[in-house]
């Protein structure tokens, strides 16, 4: 039985990859313009000096931010499908634990926000060339920390679906939770600068997860100096996944009035 269920999941998280495939070649060109120049314009534009590492320093924050918002857009779409065909329903009649359906959710979207910007690091190689030094970037890290942010953002959407009463308040959600976690999760800037202006609201700020996504991937392809120790970062995504994951699936249950 548990076999069975584990080759339903994942053939159900197949399927969800080959409906988002049709839309990857898109998706990848809209990745592509974003990251590409952001890093251009913060590594030869607005600061006029190619030797100065902004530009690095965006690309990871690239790397790790697109797949954030591609998997929002999901949330969307689940929001849309519940309010509508509730083709979800489908899924709970497999022979799957209730679980199983929320979590093939939560991993599709991450596998496909994955998919996108796992491109964005090896393009900012390219553009800035002797700008984006590989000696101090740990593969193995990189992999780590953008496997486990991923994931956060797969079950980030499961619990912000369950959270969202209709598609007409997803406006505010974006708004009110989504670019606030994004923009004060260090996307310009480190939590050292952070706590050098203001420690009291850089301590506040450890509870932003998007904050660990960004400070491990920085430590793992700039080097540990300088950043959140990058195991701290690893252990907090942990954490904050299997936090959101837990109540994501409670939530969604009984938003489905689940048996």
């Amino acid at each position: 039985m548990k076999l069975l269920s584990l080759r339903t999941c994942i053939r159900l998280i197949w399927r969800d990859m080959v409906v988002f495939l049709p839309g990857f070649n898109g998706r990848l060109i809209n990745g592509a313009l974003w990251a590409g120049i952001t890093i251009i314009v913060f590594q030869y534009i607005g600061f006029g000096d190619a030797s100065i590492s902004l530009g690095l320093f965006m690309a990871c924050a690239n790397a790790i931010s697109w797949g954030f918002f591609e998997v929002m857009e999901n949330v969307s779409r689940l929001i849309s499908d519940l309010q509508g065909e509730r083709s979800i329903t489908y899924a709970l009649t497999l022979p799957l634990p209730q679980w199983m359906v929320f979590f093939r959710i939560a991993i599709s979207n991450a596998l496909q926000g994955m998919a996108i910007a796992i491109f964005i690091l090896p393009m900012a190689k390219v553009l800035l060339w002797n700008n984006f030094c590989l000696d101090q970037m740990c593969l193995y890290k990189f992999l780590i920390i953008f496997v486990l942010s991923h994931l956060f953002y797969g079950f980030f959407s499961l619990w912000l679906a369950s959270m969202v009463k209709n598609l007409e308040a997803i406006g505010d959600v974006w708004m009110r939770v989504v670019f606030p976690l994004w923009f004060l999760g260090g996307y310009q800037f480190t939590w050292a600068s952070f706590v050098a202006k203001s420690p009291a609201l850089a301590y506040l700020n450890l509870l932003n997860p998007l904050l660990y996504c960004m400070e491990g991937v920085r430590a793992a392809v700039m080097g540990q100096e300088g950043y959140l120790p990058f195991w701290w970062c690893c252990a907090a995504l942990v954490f904050f996944t299997t936090l959101v994951g837990t109540v994501g699936t409670i939530k969604m249950k009984q938003k489905l009035d689940c048996l």
